[in-house]
């Protein structure tokens, strides 16, 4: 039987493990990513132990090539965690020709990986944005900063850097600007490589998509309503899918062309429903983390990308997913909970309202996404892990040994 190798484990995992299993394929999955679930998924047959990216791009390239010289039913390897994607983009990651890496071009990755060329090409396309500027050291922050007026929002240049364990911080005055410099000057290469840019108003709004050569064929417009973090940045915990917005479409039409984009993605904006203000945010070229949200609308994003990067079915038509649906993810609201308490983002007195909101958005809402269709599983472990106690028990099962197998029956290959 031939297979396909998932890299990540990753809430898209398992929506993605569910199309390969439809064409055919014997879905393996990598144990190592984010949030995970794919363990249990009923569309992933086999599981892979390996060496974690982060431990070390050598390590990780010697165990996927013994892997793969092993397993040579093995045609497709989908990268689904962005720090995977951008390794196969450098070349610091390869595979033998009989293989087929299923990801966007590596220029494009790294086009839209940097967030400074996105930003100059929105400013060429006439796409509106907040000022922005990117600054290399001490000295040059502080100046541009106060030249461009708090509150900011801060990023690393670097896509794989945090910033306190998050992609941006909103900086609301000089003073903490100075305050968080010290924190960050802690990082290793890379510390003083940031771009800040004004605090724009308004929520994100995302734009899924898939296009065929510069042309988009299929195409979802969702709002984000609330997201795990206080100031509204981080990751999204509840939102609507709407009717797609012309200004939108036809800012996210503009970008595709230029780039003469050719897969799938997501383009984010800000957008305040009181002024109609748009600010351009970013594009990021993958799979989106909310990846069953398009899934479960009816765009078939999974089938998209594999038509345009592995065959050659032709994809033309253009397709928009289904509108006035609302969504949730109650495991990651409770992660993101209990992570801003520890941070003193949130008191204790906070914490009964939080899960009042977090568990009426779970029962009222057409989809969690970490529930798909007929695959419960992934949802209900991901939920469970996110929980005091009971969430150390069940993440034994990344632990090895019998633990693993306590909870995942599947074959393990080596």
């Amino acid at each position: 039987m031939k297979s396909a190798l998932i890299l990540g484990n990753y809430r898209p995992s398992y929506i993605l493990a569910k199309e390969l299993k439809a064409r055919g394929y014997r879905v393996i999955c990598g144990m190592d990513g984010y949030e995970r679930g794919a363990e249990v998924s009923r569309h992933v047959d086999c599981l892979w132990q390996h060496p974690a990216l982060g431990d070390g791009i050598a390590d990780f390239q010697q165990a996927l090539s013994g892997f793969l010289s092993n397993h040579r039913d093995i045609e497709l390897v989908c990268p689904v965690t962005e720090p995977v994607i951008k390794a196969f983009a450098k070349g610091d990651l390869s595979l033998p020709s009989s293989v087929t890496l299923v990801s966007i071009s590596n220029a494009l990755v790294q086009t839209c990986l940097d967030k400074q060329k996105m930003l100059d090409l929105a400013t060429k396309l006439d796409i509106p944005l907040a000022p922005f500027a990117a600054t290399h050291n001490e000295q040059d922050l502080f100046a541009k900063a106060e030249e461009i007026g708090f509150p900011l929002v801060v990023r690393p240049l670097n896509a794989q850097i945090r910033l306190d364990g998050q992609k941006a911080q909103t900086i609301e005055s000089l003073d903490q600007l100075k305050q968080s410099w010290k924190v960050w000057t802690d990082w290793d290469s890379g510390a003083c490589d940031l771009l800040i840019q004004a605090k724009a108003a308004g929520k994100r709004d995302n734009i899924y998509f898939a296009a065929n050569h510069g042309q988009i064929v299929r195409y979802l417009h969702a709002k984000i309503t609330r997201t795990d973090q206080p100031d509204g940045a981080g990751l999204a915990v509840e939102g609507k899918t709407v009717s797609p917005c012309p200004k939108l479409k036809d800012f996210t039409e503009k970008l595709v062309a230029d780039l003469n984009y050719h897969g799938i993605g997501c383009a984010q904006y800000l957008v305040d429903e009181q002024s109609g203000d748009i600010c351009f945010l970013e594009l990021n070229s993958r799979i989106a983390g909310n990846h069953a949200l398009p899934d479960h609308c009816g765009l078939d994003l999974s089938g998209s990308l594999l038509d345009l990067l592995t065959t050659d079915t032709s994809v033309k038509d253009l397709k928009q997913g289904q509108t006035d649906l609302s969504y949730g993810w109650l495991s990651g609201e409770l992660t993101g909970l209990k992570q801003n308490y520890l941070k003193g983002l949130v008191s204790w007195r906070d914490i009964p309202a939080a899960l009042y909101r977090a568990f009426h958005c779970f029962w009222r809402c057409d989809l969690d996404i970490a529930f798909p269709k007929q695959d419960p599983m992934p949802g209900v472990f991901t939920l469970m892990d996110s929980l005091p106690l009971i969430g150390r028990l069940t993440r034994a099962r990344f632990r090895g040994g019998w633990q693993q197998r306590l909870f995942i029956r599947k074959e393990w290959l080596s």
